[in-house]
C-alpha cells in the first residue's frame, strides 16, 4: 500500500527519540534544536501522524513548547546500565517534580542489557520507590527490556547489532529470562501500574509465551516499535497472530523509534512498514532506503489486514488511555530555573527564542 491508501485515522507516535536521553548538556546549539524540531514536523506532515512522544529530556520540553499540541515528553530516568548518571533520594518528589514541570510520563527507559558489574536490576535497590511513586501517581511508563533473542546468540545475530556491540554471548551479561524476571517482578508488586513495554517486549519469537504474559499482567501495553524481527516472527504465524492482536487490542500501541539521526524517509520507511503490516495482507520487504537498523530479510512478511476498529485503539485511544487526551501544560518559570541550575545554556536559548517569537 501506499502512504495515500492508508486508512484516514489519528496516529500517535509512543516511542520517537530526540537526541540522546542521557543527560548531556548543550548536546545541541539553540540552532541546531530548532532544525530538528523542524525535522520532527516534517515527519509528521509526511507520515500522518497526528502526534508523537518524544524521548529526548528537556529537549521534549522545548518541542512542546514550539509546537503545541503536537508532542508529549517523556522525563528522564536512567536505564539500569547508566544509574551513575542520576541520584535520587525520593523517586516521588522527583517523578512529581518531572511532572509539574510538563513531562507526560517517564521513559524510554530500562534494562537493555549490559555487563553484569555495570547493571542493576529494575526491580533492585537503585530503583526502590520508582515503581511505587509511578503506580501510585498514575505515571505512565515507556520501558524498554531485554533485546531479541538472537542478540545472545552468535551464529545469529545480525551484523548491524555486531557493529553496535549489542552482542551479549560472552557469558558475562544478563540472560534474557534474568532481564525478564525484574519486570515481572515489579509487574507482579504493581498490578497497577501504567507501562508500555517497547518493541513488543521482544516476544514475538512465542505466541504461546505472549499469551501467557498478557493474560498473567493486566496492566501491561506492548509498543509496536521494531525491532523488524517482530513483523518477521509475526508473519510466520500470521492467521494465529492476528488472533492475537484482535484478542488484546486494547492493549497494543503504535511505535515507530523514529530518532533524530535518520533522514526523513528512513523516519517515514519506518511508519509505512508498521502501518503496511497492520493495514493491509500484501507480502512485502524493508525498503530499500530503510535504515541500517532494519534487517533485509531474504523471506516477506505478510500483513495482518486488521478492522478498522481495532486500528483506530492501536494507532490512537490506547496511547491516550494511558498518557492523556492532551499533552500536559508547561511550568515555563519551573523548567527555566531547573535548566539555569544545570547550566544549559543552549536549550534556555531556544526557549526564550520560542517565547520571544511568539511561536509557542
Amino acid at each position: 500500500m501506499k502512504f495515500s491508501q492508508f486508512i484516514s485515522l489519528p496516529v500517535v507516535d509512543a516511542h520517537v527519540h530526540f537526541g540522546s536521553s542521557a543527560p548531556k548538556k548543550d548536546q545541541f546549539t539553540a540552532e541546531k534544536l530548532e532544525r530538528l524540531g523542524e525535522f520532527m514536523i516534517d515527519v509528521i506532515k509526511n507520515g500522518r501522524l497526528s502526534q508523537m512522544n518524544i524521548t529526548g529530556r528537556f529537549a521534549g520540553l522545548y518541542l512542546k513548547l514550539r509546537y503545541p499540541r503536537f508532542f508529549y515528553a517523556g522525563g528522564y530516568v536512567p536505564w539500569s546500565g547508566d544509574t551513575q548518571l542520576l541520584k535520587v533520594n525520593d523517586w516521588s518528589k522527583y517523578i512529581e517534580s518531572l511532572i509539574d514541570m510538563g513531562f507526560d510520563g517517564i521513559g524510554e527507559m530500562g534494562n537493555k542489557p549490559v555487563p553484569r558489574n555495570k547493571h542493576h536490576p529494575l526491580n533492585g535497590k537503585y530503583y526502590e520507590g520508582f515503581w511505587d511513586a509511578c503506580e501510585s501517581l498514575e505515571v505512565p511508563v515507556l520501558c524498554h527490556v531485554a533485546d531479541p533473542e538472537e542478540f545472545w546468540d552468535e551464529n545469529r545475530v545480525p551484523e548491524w547489532a555486531k557493529n553496535r556491540g549489542w552482542v551479549y554471548y560472552s557469558g558475562n551479561y544478563p540472560t534474557k529470562e534474568e532481564l525478564y524476571a525484574e519486570m515481572e517482578n515489579v509487574l507482579d508488586d504493581h498490578p497497577n501500574l501504567k507501562v508500555v513495554l517497547c518493541h513488543f517486549y521482544f516476544i514475538s519469537a512465542d505466541l504461546e509465551k505472549a499469551e501467557r504474559f498478557m493474560n498473567r499482567y493486566e496492566n501491561a501495553n506492548l509498543d509496536l516499535t521494531l525491532g523488524i524481527e517482530l513483523m518477521y516472527n509475526i508473519s510466520k504465524r500470521r492467521d494465529d497472530w492476528r488472533e492475537f492482536f484482535i484478542k488484546y487490542q486494547d492493549r497494543i500501541i503504535f511505535g515507530t523509534d523514529i530518532a533524530t539521526w535518520q533522514t526523513l524517509q528512513e523516519a517515514l520507511d519506518r511508519i509505512w512498514l508498521i502501518r503496511n503490516f497492520l493495514e493491509s495482507d500484501e507480502e512485502f520487504f524493508t525498503p530499500d532506503t530503510a535504515d541500517m537498523l532494519l534487517t533485509r530479510y531474504k523471506e516477506p512478511f505478510i500483513g495482518l489486514k486488521l478492522p478498522e476498529g481495532v486500528l483506530r485503539k492501536i494507532y490512537h485511544d490506547n496511547f491516550k488511555k494511558l498518557w492523556g487526551e492532551k499533552p500536559r501544560n508547561l511550568n515555563i518559570d519551573m523548567i527555566m530555573k531547573h535548566l539555569e541550575r544545570e547550566n544549559e545554556k543552549e536549550l534556555i536559548a531556544a526557549i526564550k527564542k520560542t517565547i520571544k517569537s511568539g511561536a509557542g
